[in-house]
């Protein structure tokens, strides 16, 4: 009875959340039926063929090592079946923003996302700045929830333990009409197993309009991975400074994917040099920085490019886009 009270006074509240562009159940600690309320944790709907074959893969599980509150959600890999045909493939875990009324997908469509999917990541890794390869998944999830405008940015707290370099995703889109109006992402890697940090993306065009949003979270960028993913208090930023990072890096690196001018900003105003160069290592740009300082990127080819930055003797290295 406690549950179904909840559950009523949560979707009561739906409707005044949506219209402040917040998340309901943001803390996630609500669920229902082994699941968090407001959120999608897995796949499941249709697969059309010469019978309707039911799909159900539930990625996530409900942990009480919380950054607050009493609950967190717990994300890992699972394997996603198919009846009939003897296939399965182990994916990466999803949790997306919003609750999804399932799919129906053609067979042949299907195995299409599949093997795109094994294209580009063969035994390796699933690359995030290729918004293709979201825009297949896109097929089998949930369509976000409403959302006037585009936000600041999206903040979330994290812990992950990864395995053999692993890394873990986050992906904020706002849309109008189904057409994307602006995206931020990025990946961790070097996240504390045992402690949870704040992770904060910042979108490019803050307050551009929009209907709808949708935030996907994956556990990793491979296949058949062992990592596990802690997630908890996910928020809508409103206002405030936009930082592409999370709180223990000292220099904040944004936006992220950038266009025309990247900033760096160190915490406490520390003094630091930085590096940018190409995927053979070639080295494009340096400089020293205290404080903010701006690098302009419009002249540079559209692509993945890296930035090291040296602090007090630590050394960050992070993958940015250019776009």
């Amino acid at each position: 009875m406690r549950k179904l009270a909840l559950l009523l006074a949560f979707m009561a509240g739906f409707a005044t959340l949506q219209a402040q562009n917040s998340i309901p159940n943001g803390d996630l600690e609500l669920w229902y039926y082994g699941k968090p309320v407001g959120w999608s944790p897995g796949l499941h709907g249709y697969i059309t063929s010469f019978v309707n074959i039911p799909i159900e893969v539930n990625f996530c599980s409900r942990s009480p090592e919380a950054h607050g509150g009493n609950y967190a959600v717990k994300l890992q890999s699972a394997d996603f079946s198919i009846p009939y045909v003897d296939y399965s493939l182990n994916l990466p875990g999803i949790l997306q923003l919003g609750e999804s009324d399932g799919f129906t997908i053609a067979m042949e469509d299907i195995m299409a996302i599949i093997q795109s999917l094994q294209d580009t990541t063969g035994s390796s890794q699933f690359d995030p700045s290729n918004l293709e390869n979201f825009s297949s998944l896109l097929k089998l999830i949930s369509p976000g929830i409403p959302c006037s405008s585009t936000p600041a940015a999206i903040s979330l707290w994290a812990k992950y333990q990864a395995q053999d370099g692993d890394e873990m995703v986050v992906l904020a889109l706002t849309k109008k009409n189904g057409v994307p109006v602006d995206y931020t992402y990025d990946t961790y890697s070097g996240l504390d197993p045992d402690t949870y940090e704040k992770l904060h993306l910042s979108f490019e065009n803050p307050g551009a309009e929009c209907d709808s949003i949708m935030i996907i979270i994956l556990s990793s960028t491979q296949l058949n991975s062992s990592s596990v993913l802690y997630v908890d208090d996910v928020a809508i930023v409103q206002n405030g400074t936009s930082v592409g990072t999370h709180s223990t890096q000292p220099v904040a690196i944004y936006p992220n994917p950038v266009s025309d001018m990247l900033f760096l900003e160190s915490d406490r105003n520390q003094p630091y040099q930085w590096t940018l160069r190409d995927l053979t290592g070639r080295t494009l740009k340096t400089g020293k920085g205290q404080g903010k300082l701006s690098i302009d990127t419009k002249n540079y080819p559209s692509g993945i490019y890296m930035i090291t930055v040296n602090t007090d003797g630590m050394e960050t290295t992070r993958k940015v886009i250019i776009r």
